[in-house]
């Protein structure tokens, strides 16, 4: 199984840093951390639990989704 990408684009670098600082307390309260890549303006997250095999479990989807709602957010407000 592939693991659970998801990548989002902002406007500048400190942008992009800001998103991470907010979803950041999202992975530390559920205690699971995805892979975090940051390139400038682009953020993308790689969901998949060490403990089962690195698969994708429905832990990963619900923080997925926790950071996409975060996302949407941030997007609207801008």
């Amino acid at each position: 199984m592939e693991p659970l990408k998801r990548k989002y684009s902002f406007s500048s670098f400190e942008e992009a840093i800001v998103f991470i600082d907010q979803v950041a307390p999202i992975f530390s309260r559920e205690n699971h951390h995805p892979q975090i890549t940051n390139f400038y303006n682009t953020v993308e997250f790689v969901y998949f639990t060490t403990s089962a095999n690195n698969t994708v479990t429905e832990l990963d989807h619900k923080i997925a989704n926790e950071v996409e709602s975060s996302y949407k957010t941030l997007i609207r407000q801008s």
